[in-house]
């Protein structure tokens, strides 16, 4: 069962981490600056964070790797999407149309069915 908990946090930390990174690159866009972009990129606390979340993320996949068989565990990283398109809607406020819709309905389908078959 604790396993089960290292892919819900491995996928909750990896799509925070990857819309902190998101941000912090509009931050960047929006602000010039005399700085070259990749030295503003390595010393953007929102980068360095959204990096170590990520990296979070990486280290609680490796321990659900540790103990579950990987046709049962790589799946439910696709649900990572399904957080991104969500998280992008409420903090960037990207749309979400019917094709995306549809899209997630068939991940969470998947990944349920997936999920049920490594119960039996």
């Amino acid at each position: 069962m604790v396993s089960w908990g290292f892919i819900i946090l491995s996928t909750t930390f990896s799509v925070l981490g990857q819309l902190m990174l998101k941000y912090a690159m509009l931050r960047i866009a929006r602000v010039p600056s005399a700085r070259p972009v990749v030295l503003r990129i390595v010393t953007s606390p929102y980068v360095i964070g959204g990096l170590a979340v990520y990296g979070l993320g990486v280290i609680s996949w490796l321990l659900a790797m540790s103990s579950m068989p990987i046709t049962v565990l790589y799946p439910f990283a696709s649900l990572a999407y399904v957080g991104i398109i969500i998280g992008s809607y409420f903090l960037f406020r990207e749309n979400i149309t019917r094709a995306r819709l549809i899209g997630i309905a068939i991940i969470i389908a998947g990944v349920a069915l997936i999920g049920l078959s490594a119960a039996v």
